[in-house]
């Protein structure tokens, strides 16, 4: 009998796909786009503006209970809702976006500020877009257009550059919510959160002077402005006392620990000779950190033999080996307050011109690394 082909190719043919169960997993399987704001409405069981206001971050004088907002926002999550962040843009609504413009992510310091930074923009329900710009003024335009066509609310700067000024002030051209965090020593064209730089190397410098120490040699990093100040001012304090012919300031040309671990290995060669300083003062932790390691491997016992202040309490400064004596800048502290200027800024609509800076207070922080001079 004749096989009946048709009929056998229809046999192996492949049954089409199960459906989806549910609109909703179809929706999960074609990606968030297509998943509405009126879809997590329904699915929580709110109104389409009580969603709106939970997911964008809107307050209004009608309390929202934390039950409310957890359903909705797991609603948001089971169905991969993602909002449309360019069409809230040109709807003139906020995107709850802040972008910051770090100068080197990899400072610990900037970590710091980083760090409050992020706690005052996620209790408020804003999110960050962090650039990496390297030291470089160029790179930071290009962020700063990035961060408009992503109609980011508010920007936030963090650490000066070298010959940027200029280019920064561009900002205030695109963006009407600019604030600056560390490093500063002055207004500039937003407000900024610095600490006192001025105040925290006198704090530095007297200390040394009252322990008996007389050699003082400066190490820096002449990157950034404040570290610039900070060498200006030893300087001048050195010259008012009497002893400017001993002052030196060494520069380094990178803010990481291993140019003046380099430094360090210079100054300490032959243990301890007779022209060693009695004190250096650091301009930042990660510079005395380097000296640090210098000393213990050229056999110069600190503060015995000479001592090491540092300048900004990153969060390492008190585990170093001997802990180490520095200058508290309140970095974690400063990144809140200047999210939190931001934030108001933007939920007040006040422009940068109704807004000064906020100068923190440095404070002494005594630790083992410094100590009486050899022989005092």
């Amino acid at each position: 009998m004749p096989v009946n082909r048709t009929t056998r190719r229809e046999d192996r043919t492949i049954p089409p796909k199960a459906k989806p169960r549910s609109v909703d997993e179809a929706r999960r399987r074609r990606g968030s786009a297509s998943t509405t704001l009126r879809d997590v409405a329904q699915r929580s069981g709110v109104s389409v503006t009580t969603a709106s206001r939970i997911l964008n971050g809107r307050t209004s004088g009608v309390p929202i209970r934390d039950e409310t907002r957890d359903r909705v926002l797991a609603a948001a999550a089971d169905l991969g809702y993602k909002p449309n962040l360019l069409a809230r843009g040109l709807r003139g609504s906020r995107s709850s976006l802040i972008g910051v413009i770090a100068r080197d992510v990899s400072d610990p310091f900037h970590i710091q500020v980083l760090q409050g930074i992020n706690e005052v923009t996620r209790a408020r329900e804003f999110r960050l877009f962090l650039g990496h710009v390297d030291y470089r003024p160029d790179v930071a335009l290009t962020y700063g257009s990035m961060f408009e066509r992503s109609h980011a609310d508010g920007i936030i700067v963090l650490g000066d550059l070298v010959d940027g000024t200029w280019s920064l002030a561009d900002l205030t051209t695109h963006h009407r919510y600019v604030v600056g965090v560390s490093d500063r020593v002055g207004a500039g064209a937003f407000p900024g959160v610095y600490s006192d730089a001025a105040k925290g190397t006198r704090l530095a410098l007297e200390h040394l002077w009252g322990l008996g120490h007389r050699n003082i040699v400066c190490v820096s990093d002449p990157a950034t402005e404040d570290q610039r100040l900070r060498t200006t001012l030893y300087q001048t304090f050195m010259r008012e006392r009497g002893v400017g012919d001993l002052a030196v300031a060494y520069p380094i040309g990178q803010p990481d620990p291993e140019p003046s671990y380099r430094l360090g290995l210079e100054l300490f060669a032959g243990n301890g000779a007779r022209h060693l300083p009695t004190a250096i003062f650091a301009t930042s932790d990660t510079i005395a950190i380097g000296l640090l390691r210098a000393a213990y491997q050229s056999g110069v016992v600190v503060p015995r033999d000479v001592s090491i202040m540092g300048f900004d309490d990153i969060a390492i400064a008190a585990y170093t080996v001997p802990p180490l004596t520095t200058i508290s800048q309140s970095g974690e502290e400063m990144g809140r307050r200047a999210a939190g200027l931001l934030l108001d800024m933007i939920e007040a609509d006040d422009g940068a011109e109704r807004h000064g800076d906020i100068v923190l207070e440095p404070t002494l922080i005594v630790r083992d690394s410094t100590a009486l001079p050899p022989g005092g």
